[in-house]
């Protein structure tokens, strides 16, 4: 690739394969027609994965990245708002035992940056950067605001898309999928309703595994418990969404349930969504649950999202948040609160909520917790059932240990990939044992 041009010098603490920023002219952007290099054919393809979701998204599909470049495949670059996201994937590549590839930060001029809400700092950076991230032979993301690169003018080279999440919400099976070349998804609850609602082609959407549990489910990655490692520990997890999140109705009432008895420690961690658009103010009101050795809060750390609370956790108390599916890679009790009148039976936005018992805000909630617990055999069979269509190879050894059967999932979407870049026909179903399926049928 070629010498990028930097606008000034990186810091000296930067890492090497950092590029700060490419020249920005501080004319409008004009976006040009892509053109493909003019490279000899068999010099090795490039992937750019632009990774401006959050930090949050990154296990979910860098790992692909991260083993396509050590394989030698492709040559691949990715793309980040900002230095702080540009550290926290070589950290993800450090703990994964892998090497972090090529990185550029998508600067902006200042003067642009100060004079845009941060709400639309994402979609400017993007459209700022297009031509730079089209110039390639395929673009790898794990959110679907990258579709506007489909959507501008000129060439754009194909699209593939790894979902973040394995939620059951309407909103993760949505019209901007049909922008996409290639969907490789977790497991068979997605690809099927992707399919059956007319989102996805069922030549265009593979399933390869879940990326995100297979890389943080390697030996030796289970968490010590948090707080007294005594008590039984409850994690509350509940969603941003604005009218389906529980977080104002029962965090406090949770945690004073919790502090009232000596039953049970209690993680809150909301989806670091929530923690992202909360005033000082709200952020001390949530801070001020905590309770030094019983109630720890946590508004958005590496591990509210890196499964270090859904693997130590005993009990899950939410409301629509796909962490519970990273939760029941070991099926454990689940309690779900319906905070906004959701005629959830038969619904499959709600699919989630036949894991455990359902409450409504105001319930006992002392009761409900022991009820959970009680209950929990009723629920295992569908726990299980779900969590296989979810996570495709998933099983469990006779501790209850999650397993993969097969091929990994991280080079099973890495081979997916690499046969986009080829060029060549993707398999509708790539699965564990190496064996082509036929499609699923809508």
């Amino acid at each position: 690739m070629g010498k990028i041009t930097s606008c000034f010098h990186a810091p000296p603490t930067a890492a090497r394969n950092i590029h700060w920023r490419e020249h920005i002219p501080d004319a409008p952007c004009t976006r040009a027609p892509f053109t493909r290099d003019p490279r000899p054919e068999a010099m090795t393809p490039i992937l750019h994965v632009p990774a401006i979701g959050g930090q949050h998204q990154f296990a979910h599909f860098l790992p692909v990245a991260f083993e396509l470049a050590a394989s030698g495949t492709c040559d691949v670059r990715i793309f980040v708002p900002s230095p702080a996201d540009a550290h926290a994937v070589r950290a993800l590549a450090a703990r994964l035992g892998m090497a972090a590839p090529d990185i550029t930060v998508m600067d902006m001029p200042r003067a642009a940056r100060a004079s845009l809400p941060f709400a639309l700092r994402k979609i400017a950076q993007l459209l700022a950067w297009a031509p730079r991230i089209r110039q390639a032979d395929a673009i790898l993301c794990a959110e679907r605001t990258s579709t506007i690169l489909k959507r501008l003018p000129g060439r754009c080279p194909p699209l593939i898309h790894i979902p973040h999440g394995a939620g059951d919400r309407a909103v993760g099976f949505e019209d901007r999928f049909r922008f996409f070349d290639r969907v490789i998804v977790s497991g068979a609850k997605d690809r099927d309703r992707l399919i059956r609602e007319g989102c996805v082609a069922a030549d265009r959407c593979s399933v390869g595994g879940p990326v995100k549990l297979a890389a943080l489910l390697r030996p030796g990655a289970e968490r010590p418990r948090p707080l007294s490692g005594v008590r039984p520990v409850i994690l509350y997890n509940p969603h941003f969404h604005r009218r389906m999140g529980t977080g104002p109705l029962i965090a406090r009432q949770l945690a004073e349930t919790i502090r009232a008895g000596d039953r049970y420690d209690l993680i809150i961690a909301p989806h670091v969504r929530l923690a992202q658009g909360l005033g000082r103010a709200a952020r001390a009101e949530w801070e001020a649950l905590a309770v030094p050795g019983r109630v720890m809060v946590d508004l958005g750390s590496e591990r509210s999202s890196d499964m270090s609370y859904t693997l130590a956790a005993d009990l899950y108390v939410g409301d629509v948040s796909s962490q519970v599916y990273e939760y029941l890679v070991r099926p454990r009790p689940c309690l779900f609160v319906n905070g906004h009148g959701a005629q959830w039976r038969g619904n499959p936005d709600y699919a989630m909520w036949r894991f455990g018992p359902v409450i409504e805000p105001g319930a006992d909630l002392a009761a409900a917790i022991d009820h959970a617990f009680a209950s929990w055999t009723d629920f295992r069979e569908a726990q299980m059932a779900q969590t296989q269509a979810a996570f495709d190879g998933i099983g469990w050894d006779a501790a209850g240990h999650a397993r993969f059967h097969g091929a990994d999932p991280v080079q099973r979407a890495a081979a997916i990939v690499t046969r986009e870049l080829a060029q060549g026909s993707v398999p509708a179903w790539v699965p564990a044992g190496g064996e082509t399926l036929a499609p699923v049928s809508g």
